[in-house]
C-alpha cells in the first residue's frame, strides 16, 4: 500500500542561478503530526524540478527557528561581490606593557 503524503507549500525562494530554489513547505504524512521541511530544488528540461536536498524541521524545533529568524533588530543579510577588497595588515602596540603580563 502506497503512503499518500500531502503537503502546503508556504514559499518559494528563487536563487541567482534560475535552476535552483529553496522551498518551504509543510508536509503531513497520514496518522502523524505535521512537519515543516526546507528542500533544495533544481530544474532540469528533461524532469522539471526535482528535490536535490531535505530537511526536516521537527515541530519542537519550529519556535526556535522563528525566532532565530525573526528577530527584531537583528541585522539584515547583505550579499557580498564575489571579489572582496584587499585590506592591509595593521599591527597592534601596546606601549609599556611587559610582554605576558596581564593587568
Amino acid at each position: 500500500m502506497a503512503v499518500v503524503r500531502q503537503e502546503t507549500i508556504v514559499n518559494v525562494f528563487p536563487s541567482s542561478d534560475e535552476n535552483r530554489r529553496l522551498v518551504i513547505a509543510v508536509e503531513q504524512l497520514p496518522d502523524s503530526a505535521s512537519r515543516l521541511v526546507l528542500r533544495q530544488e533544481t530544474f532540469s528540461s528533461d524532469v522539471g524540478w526535482f528535490v536535490q536536498s531535505q530537511v526536516a524541521i521537527e515541530p519542537e524545533q519550529v519556535p526556535a527557528l522563528k525566532m532565530s529568524l525573526g528577530r527584531a533588530g537583528a541585522p539584515k543579510i547583505q550579499h557580498r561581490s564575489r571579489e572582496l577588497p584587499r585590506v592591509p595588515a595593521m599591527t597592534l602596540r601596546f606601549d609599556g606593557a611587559a610582554p605576558g603580563a596581564a593587568g
